[in-house]
């Protein structure tokens, strides 16, 4: 127990030098003895929501304003908000995630949990993990984690998730690197 202690107040020290304030420390804390957990970002929801509505409204607005008459036709140019009925499903699980405070991504030292697509994935499944930039124009981009057997790939949206990108991006590289071999993940 003694030796134990000694570590632990080793790390303790040590996070502490190199933490910056408080909650730097406890972040660090948290990191060194603890999984990660994210959330949905109540801001991107809200962002989204003011995005689909207004974005409706105008299309809608415009298209009454120049067809008062003909109002049949002017439905022709709402014809793109029926996209938005393919983002619903994900729209509302995403609001019961957080209405519920349920976590969208755990990482534990035996595996990455997707409570959002309800999967789990092995440290040791796992080949790599990179931040790749969306192709085409659209700006951007998502953490992809590559798996070793099979040619999946997940893809992180981590524009909906608590936390700075490169914070979640480093967590999931760090948790990869400590329990991703399976020498590791044994003791």
């Amino acid at each position: 127990l003694l030796w134990a202690e000694r570590i632990l107040i080793t790390n303790l020290h040590k996070a502490l030098s190199v933490s910056r304030n408080q909650s730097d420390f406890i972040i660090l804390i948290h990191k060194m003895y603890s999984d990660s957990v994210y959330y949905f970002s109540k801001w991107t929801f809200f962002f989204t929501s003011l995005f689909i509505v207004s974005f409706s409204t105008v299309i809608s607005y415009f298209s009454l304003l120049f067809y008062p008459d003909a109002w049949q036709y002017s439905l022709l140019f709402a014809i793109p908000l029926l996209l938005f009925i393919f983002i619903i499903p994900e729209y509302l699980k995403t609001l019961y995630y957080l209405i519920t405070n349920r976590p969208a991504l755990i990482l534990t030292k035996d595996e990455l949990v997707d409570k959002f697509k309800k999967k789990q994935y092995k440290w040791t499944e796992i080949n790599r993990i990179d931040l790749k930039l969306n192709e085409g124009r659209a700006p951007g981009g998502h953490i992809t984690v590559y798996l070793k057997n099979s040619e999946d790939i997940i893809r992180i949206s981590d524009i909906k998730l608590k936390g700075k990108k490169f914070d979640i991006l480093d967590d999931l590289q760090c948790f990869h690197k400590k329990y991703g071999t399976k020498k590791n993940s044994l003791s």
